[in-house]
């Protein structure tokens, strides 16, 4: 048998042994990189991907970061191109997906862990700042997430008043506004503060509530409600 067919009978071998693993035990027990690897072995099936899990979690740290990665950072990577982006950026819509149906079940006020989880995976990671409106039915349940704006990783643009001219179009009865801070600290600013209470004042005119302003990063959210500031 030549070393070539050795290579391959063993890493054919190891990703069957991890498959198994996930069918039997479930993810909770895997690595970031095996888990990793796992992915990889769909994407890149003809390779033995350990090594580019292994250094796409040394440049990234953590599975989270590689899925949440730019393209641009991904293909910096040898052995990245195109086809494996789109396979993260499909686990990345996925996941997002499943998150946001979950807020959808239900009222958004009964299921606020749900809706924290689903604004960190949607924006939480990302480079620059978002501002999103969260538009809600008499009941709470969510109309629509709109992204509002979009500026750099200082600032964004808000104008209160086309947000009220979007709750009138799509007869919402109340709102919850979400952005991030690309940083990761979500201490709020006091350009945040004087917005919210602008956003607030305009929605008054009209008696509909803002229920409260979430500001997202890697792992944190700050709850404008929670701390007094609404």
């Amino acid at each position: 048998m030549t070393e070539e067919k050795k290579e391959t009978k063993h890493y054919l071998g190891h990703r069957e042994r991890l498959r198994k693993k996930l069918l039997d035990y479930g993810d909770e027990v895997f690595e970031d990189y095996e888990l990793l690897e796992l992915l990889l072995t769909i994407i890149i099936p003809r390779k033995d991907v350990k090594p580019l899990a292994k250094e796409l979690l040394k440049k990234f740290g953590s599975f989270s970061n590689v899925i949440n990665a730019s393209p641009y950072e991904l293909k910096e990577i040898n052995g990245i191109g195109d086809f494996a982006v789109a396979g993260f950026k499909i686990i990345k819509a996925s996941t997002t997906k499943i998150l946001k149906d979950k807020v959808e079940e239900d009222t958004i006020i009964s299921n606020w862990p749900e809706l924290i989880n689903y604004c960190q995976a949607n924006i939480g990671n990302k480079k620059t700042e978002e501002f999103h409106v969260l538009y809600l039915n008499t009941k709470c349940h969510l109309i629509k997430d709109e992204t509002h704006s979009t500026g750099t990783i200082n600032t964004s643009s808000v104008y209160p008043r086309e947000i009220l001219k979007r709750v009138l179009d799509l007869g919402a009865s109340s709102i919850i506004i979400v952005h991030n801070h690309p940083t990761g600290d979500t201490t709020p600013s006091n350009a945040d503060i004087n917005i919210t209470k602008k956003i607030q004042n305009v929605l008054k005119t009209i008696d509909v509530p803002l229920h409260d302003h979430l500001i997202v990063g890697k792992g944190n959210c700050f709850s404008f409600k929670s701390f007094g500031i609404l």
